[in-house]
């Protein structure tokens, strides 16, 4: 074995953007006989697809989550965890309650979005020295844990990552619904968690809005979550026929090789697995100009870069983009060749040299 032993924490009970992210990376951790054991919540999404590694079932309750942590402690002790490795705001605070009964641990946090802590007491504790090392998914996330204080020297950026090779050869056939094919024949495709932030009601004005100037094009929203009933009700009273929530479809890939662009309206990002991902399967992509998204997408280079909220911008980026086979063409291959800095294996790799920097310090 490597002689690291990590414990890691996420506390989400959905199947989301980070949690794709920690099952990948304890596949590969695990690959490099890295010693591992996670906590996760009981019957949590996490918890139904991991059993490769041994596993703390977390209360159901947020509030039991951060007081009860002596089964986490009985664990370290027995596993001689040597890194506490936190995927979540709340992960975070549980690592640092731990990390004041065991001071000689190490504790690294994953930090995935770009808006600020919450409260001034809040970062003062959560972003204090306490923090051996922050992983920024983004250059974006980076500059926004030095706004709130943290030392540039505790940051590393390595990114939210995909098996990229398996997502460009993956050549499965996905079916488009005869009810979809009767009404469009060309296909623009967004994805993510049905959320406020994810803006998703942009996404729907601007295909709306770019369906006037080239007839035929629809949208597939893939994903789930709170703001799905609103999206349902503005569809149907805005007599869209052209947009359809196709709720969970895993894997993305087939779909995204059905379509001619990628949307993604959000109003915050750190990043974004399923731009990555699109970008992966060579789609050119119309984006927001927020967050890490500038660090996926080069503008008009791979794809377009919108101002959040601006639909009418969003429209003019699409049509700009399917009316020219050549611009479709050129940026396919860039999406392509950009898409490989993104690989899960490479950025695994940079994980497991860090948390060796970081148990060589002061040792």
């Amino acid at each position: 074995m490597s002689g690291i032993s990590v414990l890691h924490i996420d506390t989400g009970r959905e199947f989301r953007g980070g949690q794709r992210q920690v099952l990948m990376m304890t596949r590969e951790l695990k690959r490099l006989d890295i010693a591992q054991t996670i906590a996760i919540p009981d019957d949590s999404e996490l918890d139904r697809r991991i059993d490769y590694i041994p596993k703390i079932k977390l209360a159901s309750k947020s509030l039991l989550r951060k007081i009860l942590t002596g089964k986490i402690s009985k664990t370290a002790r027995e596993k001689d965890v040597n890194i506490i490795h936190a995927h979540d705001s709340e992960a975070h605070t549980i690592g640092l309650r731990l990390k004041s009964s065991f001071p000689n641990l190490k504790l690294i946090v994953t930090r995935r979005v770009i808006f600020p802590p919450s409260g001034w007491l809040s970062r003062k504790f959560k972003y204090s020295d306490k923090v051996d090392k922050f992983i920024a998914v983004s250059n974006a996330v980076a500059v926004g844990l030095v706004k709130v204080g943290v030392d540039k020297d505790r940051i590393e950026v390595i990114n939210s990552s995909l098996y990229i090779n398996d997502i460009k050869n993956n050549d499965s056939d996905w079916l488009v619904p005869e009810q979809i094919r009767e009404k469009c024949d060309k296909f623009i495709v967004t994805a993510g968690a049905l959320t406020g932030e994810k803006d998703f009601f942009t996404a729907i004005k601007a295909v709306s809005e770019a369906e006037k100037r080239i007839p035929g094009i629809g949208l597939l929203i893939l994903g789930e979550g709170p703001e799905r009933s609103k999206l349902e009700k503005y569809v149907a009273e805005s007599n869209a026929k052209n947009i359809f929530l196709m709720g969970h479809i895993e894997p993305m890939a087939p779909v995204f090789k059905k379509c001619e662009l990628f949307l993604l309206t959000s109003k915050s990002e750190g990043l974004n697995n399923s731009a990555v991902e699109a970008e992966a399967c060579g789609l050119p992509l119309v984006v927001s100009n927020v967050g890490g998204l500038p660090e996926i997408v080069s503008n008009g280079v791979n794809g377009l870069l919108c101002d959040a909220g601006d639909y009418k911008s969003f429209a003019d980026a699409i049509v700009k983009i399917l009316s020219d086979e050549l611009i479709r063409i050129r940026m396919h291959m860039k999406s392509l060749e950009i898409s490989d800095k993104f690989d899960i294996v490479e950025n695994v790799q940079k994980i497991s040299d860090m948390y060796k920097r970081v148990l060589a310090e002061n040792n």
